[in-house]
């Protein structure tokens, strides 16, 4: 652990978990930057975060920035290789599996995400076993973006529904519970196996607990409504952020609003906050012992 009080304590102050795992975390090209970053999780109480780059545009910092902050800091950063659908080469896959990458963020593709033409980005990653985080819905809009290529329906969430079906080895981290498409993302959390959903962006600012009661309706003891597995919902939402440190404590409060309406259990806040993306990152807890992918 890198540091403070472990984040489920402070969530419910009964619970024990072994990490606390931030699954989206850009890095800007901000001097200084990940010192705060790093000061703020310690004071979190978060573990690990998965570092990537952001949008085209001068204000991130490149992949190659990204790979030198998670060698500096192995125990703290995952790093994510920052890929456009469209406009990078399928072959950087390889080229970033080799160099360190354990896993892709996608987004901005210049055509819809279920297109065919992707279809070799998605085998690549499942052959290698590398991770991909989507982002999904409505992405913000960014003066110095004006000249590019960038529309917010080819990132609908149900256009991933085709690559879940056809590269089902595939591991699938969606953004943003696909806002504003949060009621497909919440089904498609049902019956695809291979995916998992974090609640990043405005989602847990205008939804109340009463949405989510009723979106993971399937929530139940039978096994019958459940995924493939046998699995619940909470068990395939994943913690993340996708802030700045100055904000990253007032996402952790809306997961712990969250929680405490939904009287989540212990067990399922744990795998909420880190138990699962470390299961599925294989990332090794605080004690040196290292977690089972899928």
């Amino acid at each position: 652990m890198i540091g403070g009080t472990n984040i489920l304590i402070m969530v419910t102050q009964e619970s024990d978990v072994n990490m606390v795992i931030d699954t989206h975390v850009h890095f800007p090209n901000i001097p200084g930057y990940l010192d705060e970053l790093m000061e703020t999780a310690a004071r979190l109480g978060i573990d690990r975060m998965v570092l990537f780059s952001g949008a085209p545009g001068s204000r991130w910092a490149s992949n190659d920035m990204v790979l030198e902050a998670s060698h500096r800091h192995p125990q703290v950063f995952i790093p994510f290789y920052c890929f456009r659908p469209g406009v990078n080469n399928p072959k950087e896959v390889e080229d970033a599996y080799k160099s360190g990458f354990k896993g892709l963020k996608v987004i901005n593709p210049t055509s819809n995400y279920n297109d065919e033409n992707y279809f070799p980005i998605w085998e690549r990653c499942e052959h290698l076993g590398m991770p991909v985080l989507f982002h999904t819905g409505i992405i913000a809009r960014r003066p110095e973006q004006v000249d590019q290529d960038i529309d917010s329906s080819r990132m609908k969430v149900i256009y991933l529904d085709r690559i879940a079906r056809r590269f089902q080895k595939l591991t699938m981290l969606v953004a943003h519970l696909g806002n504003p498409d949060h009621a497909e993302a919440c089904m498609m959390c049902r019956w695809h196996a291979n995916m998992y959903f974090d609640l990043s962006g405005s989602t847990l600012k205008y939804r109340k607990p009463s949405f989510f009661r009723e979106m993971f309706w399937w929530d139940r003891d039978t096994q019958r409504y459940r995924d493939e597995f046998g699995r619940g919902p909470w068990e395939k939402i994943i913690f993340g952020t996708d802030v700045s440190p100055a904000e990253m404590e007032d996402v952790m409060n809306d997961y712990r609003r969250l929680f405490r309406a939904l009287r989540l259990s212990p067990e399922l806040q744990a795998a909420v906050m880190g138990k699962t993306a470390a299961r599925l990152l294989s990332v090794s807890s605080p004690g040196g012992e290292k977690q089972d992918s899928e």
